[in-house]
């Protein structure tokens, strides 16, 4: 394989399109823009193909949304060993179109127009149901059971998964797969990380991911750390610009708008309350989540980190007029569930006795929501950076920032800089003026901060005198009416 000669260089190695008439049309020309998808809230991958088209393929082929794509795009590296790694193939797995886009006509012999694909999986699991019970299997047996069954999803493609903690009985009363599948996550502990019942179930360019967000940052070292560099920077001693160095640079970025202290109060990131009524035995339980009291109960971004981080949650402890945190108002956001289980003792006493384990919404309704809240409002960035086949969402980054201060000690921006999740990425292979060009687009999230934030507090009590006086009514005006 070729050596990599600039940043965000790629090798087109297949891009064909079967169609329903069986023509098989090479595209490697007349793409002009792939845009491939990934996201851990959801479970399939998409993305889309724009084509300038001189042939009027949409309607000689013809083109109808039911194609097949087969595609494989690679970063060179210089190591064929290597190359499964390097790059996003879609040959054994073909991606399958299912929506055309807008046709534009750019002149009397030429239209622009552009497909939407996904994944065979995904076309799979939106014709067919599940209606089977599944009893006290390993809830990562399920899933890969339900992915690999000829009968359901049927997928050959890589799966990861990390184990969980679970004896449960499910059963899925004729539901879609990923409805299911998603049901099963929600209740899942896993075995590894202090029963956190973050599992999510995704896809990558790389396979299928059943984890929760604690393996995600339970990485010592970020797969990949971004720098704010000069572009194309040539090394003292060097004639040329270095590819490896600039594939790290960030291009451009954006800080999006997260905190909300109102909307997090109102979803439980802070604090909630959990009311638990048997309806049989006439029993009430209310449970507690406190963000702050239960912080270091997760991993976070900056479990491991080399600059000291404290591991900080991203709100103050401060305390207001009546001695609270923000995280000691439970009710701040509350829910309910009532159950009908016919326990002798009543159903908290039996909560972990029987066959299979308890699969109540007291063990992860709270710190579910609270976790996935938490990212919702957490330091968020969109960040540019040159394209590279190997990155994938869920992958754990490291993003230094200059920091823009003129009187700065730190040339680092003790804010922004630091290890980051990325939450969702957008690969995207264009050809501008011919030249192969990869670019990958990050949001990712980052739940701590380096060091606390103040916590002295601030007073909330009103100013002034309270005053009340009752309204007189209109008709009391002793004056006479002139309009």
């Amino acid at each position: 394989m070729a050596e990599l000669r600039y940043a965000g260089e790629y090798i087109v190695d297949v891009c064909e399109l079967h169609t329903v008439s069986g023509a098989v049309i090479d595209m490697t020309e007349q793409f002009s823009t792939i845009s491939i998808f990934e996201d851990i809230f959801s479970n399939f991958i998409t993305g889309t193909i724009s084509f300038v088209d001189t042939n009027n393929l949409i309607t000689n082929l013809p083109i109808v949304g039911q194609e097949k794509l087969l595609l494989k795009l690679t970063t060179p590296n210089g190591d064929d060993v290597s190359n499964r790694l390097s790059s996003i193939d879609f040959t054994d797995s073909p991606l399958y179109v299912y929506k055309i886009n807008n046709k534009t006509q750019v002149n009397d012999n030429t239209v622009a127009f552009s497909v939407s694909f996904t994944t065979g999986e995904a076309i799979r699991a939106n014709r067919i149901r599940v209606s089977q019970s599944f009893d006290g299997e390993p809830s990562e047996d399920i899933v890969k059971k339900i992915l690999r069954d000829e009968q359901l999803i049927n997928s050959k493609k890589e799966y990861y998964y990390e184990l969980t903690n679970n004896n449960y009985k499910f059963v899925a009363p004729n539901m879609r797969p990923m409805e299911f599948i998603n049901s099963v996550a929600r209740r899942c502990l896993s075995k590894e990380y202090n029963n956190a019942p973050t599992f999510l179930f995704y896809e990558t360019v790389k396979g299928f991911y059943f984890r929760t967000l604690d393996s995600m940052l339970d990485r010592k070292n970020p797969r990949f750390i971004y720098r704010e560099l000069t572009p194309n920077t040539i090394p003292e001693g060097e004639s040329r610009p270095n590819a490896a160095i600039n594939l790290t640079n960030i291009l451009n970025y954006e800080v999006l708008p997260t905190t909300d202290v109102m909307m997090n109060m109102r979803k439980g990131m802070y604090a909630s309350k959990l009311t638990m009524v048997d309806l049989v035995n006439k029993t009430v339980e209310n449970f507690e989540y406190n963000y702050f009291d239960d912080f270091q109960e997760d991993k976070h971004a900056d479990a491991y980190n080399a600059y000291a981080s404290q591991n900080s949650p991203l709100a103050s402890e401060a305390r207001d007029d009546f001695q609270n945190r923000l995280s000691d108002y439970s009710e701040a956001a509350v829910f309910m569930q009532a159950v009908d289980r016919d326990s002798p003792n009543g159903l908290f006493s039996a909560r972990y006795e029987g066959g299979y384990d308890y699969t109540g919404t007291d063990i992860w309704l709270q710190r579910r929501k609270g976790r996935f809240s938490s990212l919702d409002s957490a330091i968020t960035l969109r960040v540019e950076v040159p394209g590279n086949t190997t990155l994938q969402a869920g992958d754990l980054i490291g993003i230094e920032m200059r920091n823009q201060g003129i009187l700065a000690e730190d040339k680092k921006d003790p804010y922004f800089s630091g290890r980051y999740l990325v939450r969702k990425l957008r690969h995207e292979f264009t050809k501008a003026e011919g030249v192969p060009k990869h670019t990958v687009y990050l949001e990712c999230v980052r739940d701590t901060i380096k060091q606390p934030y103040p916590s002295i507090g601030v007073g909330f009590a009103d100013g002034g005198n309270s005053t009340e006086e009752i309204i007189p009514l209109g008709s009391e005006s002793p004056n006479d009416v002139t309009f």
